[in-house]
């Protein structure tokens, strides 16, 4: 799999944070770890890559970290690191996704799924705390300011080969610089949410280390205690939850959580009021056989918006890939909202709009697209009814009842 371009987006205190997709399925939002940089591990076996083969994977590095903006001030707080998530959320505009948080950066993830449970599908918190003064804070905050060497070598994971070992040391140097991480944990040191955690209405999955030498299980088995219904699974690894034991917990749980979702015997009315007419759209293109590039083609939109609303109808409906979809389509006709001659639910807007009487212009006043984009939506409609011009358009619109 070729890494994904990174892209970047501006928080609004003015931070530029560097974020990248990849995979496809139902959209899962991955925050930073404490040590974060995108570009240095992927490829690599780990949490990006592997979750990468199941869902459609939206990572970033916080401010100060990776590729983001650098430079923290001291006054930094642990709500600024909502502003990056925010920035990111807004820019790749999933309706709702799967949050995955880790240490402070999961107090994040809580905050926003209790403030916002109808756009978070589920939750999934590594190593975390109800309060984060759990957290061993005296090395993370005094020893990595007086020494961030010894402090880095406290955070290898036991047993590793010196080879590793250095590879490790270096991540973590290039990660972030030391004024950064302890600005950043500083951050995190005051944060609270036991008074949250009952208050989540979300599935949440925690995953904790048997062996991390930094927080205990105990902890992780505190705040599960804590949520309804939450699901507890711990995993290998001495430093973070183990990828290997991870991946496969995360790829049940959520197919879980959408199974069970769906059951009912109104799931066709359900899917119906779940999908939007662009979704819609999309979907019934799938079920024709179209590439992202000829849906991106047929309903005037950018490939990879095409790829976010697919991500948005597996996520919503249940299924994996485009041949779950055309079955869909085919045992859910009314949902997918066929339309005459083909028609997207943008150009029947147009059509009608035509029939009105309306010019081209006018048109691009009315539904704020440019004028460009209404001459193709034109030549679409005639094209797919085989109509020779507008009069033939209007007489079309009324004897089909759009109108």
């Amino acid at each position: 799999m070729d890494a994904p371009p990174v892209q970047y987006v501006t928080t609004s205190d003015g931070y530029n944070i560097a974020f990248a997709v990849s995979g496809e399925g139902a959209p899962l939002l991955l925050m930073p770890f404490h040590h974060n940089h995108m570009q240095r591990t992927w490829g690599r076996p780990g949490w990006q890559t592997d979750l990468a083969k199941h869902f459609r994977v939206i990572y970033y590095d916080g401010r100060g970290q990776g590729l983001s903006t650098r430079g923290l001030p001291d006054t930094t707080i642990a709500e600024d690191f909502r502003r990056d998530l925010e920035a990111v959320i807004e820019r790749v505009g999933h309706e709702r996704f799967v949050l995955a948080g880790y240490g402070g950066f999961s107090h994040v993830a809580v905050r926003y799924a209790v403030d916002h449970p109808e756009r978070v599908h589920a939750l999934i918190a590594f190593c975390t705390c109800a309060t984060f003064s759990a957290w061993p804070l005296a090395a993370m905050l005094d020893l990595a300011r007086e020494n961030w060497d010894l402090f880095l070598q406290m955070e290898l994971p036991r047993h590793l080969s010196p080879e590793i070992s250095d590879r490790l040391l270096d991540f973590f140097k290039q990660a972030s610089t030391k004024d950064d991480y302890v600005a950043t944990m500083r951050a995190f040191s005051t944060s609270d949410i036991g008074d949250l955690l009952p208050r989540l209405r979300v599935p949440t999955l925690l995953l904790h280390s048997q062996m991390t030498h930094w927080l205990s299980p105990e902890e992780g088995a505190k705040v599960a205690a804590t949520i309804a219904n939450a699901r507890l699974v711990f995993t290998g690894g001495d430093l973070d939850p183990d990828y290997v034991d991870g991946v496969p917990a995360i790829v049940d749980f959520l197919q879980d959580v959408l199974s069970r979702e769906g059951s009912g015997t109104d799931r066709q009315g359900a899917l119906s009021v779940a999908l939007s007419s662009r979704q819609r759209d999309v979907l019934r293109l799938i079920a024709e056989g179209k590439t992202n590039r000829e849906i991106a083609d047929a309903l005037v939109l950018s490939e990879r918006t095409v790829e976010r609303h697919v991500a948005d109808v597996y996520a919503k409906l249940d299924i994996r890939n485009r041949a779950e979809a055309v079955g869909f389509a085919r045992d859910h006709a009314t949902v997918v909202g066929a339309l005459p001659g083909g028609l997207s639910q943008r150009e029947v807007e147009v059509l009608r709009l035509i029939a009105a009487g309306r010019s081209n212009p006018q048109i691009a006043d009315e539904l704020v697209i440019s004028l460009n984009t209404v001459q193709r939506h034109v030549s679409n409609i005639l094209g797919k009814t085989g109509l020779a011009n507008r009069t033939e358009a209007a007489i079309y619109a009324r004897d089909r009842g759009l109108l």
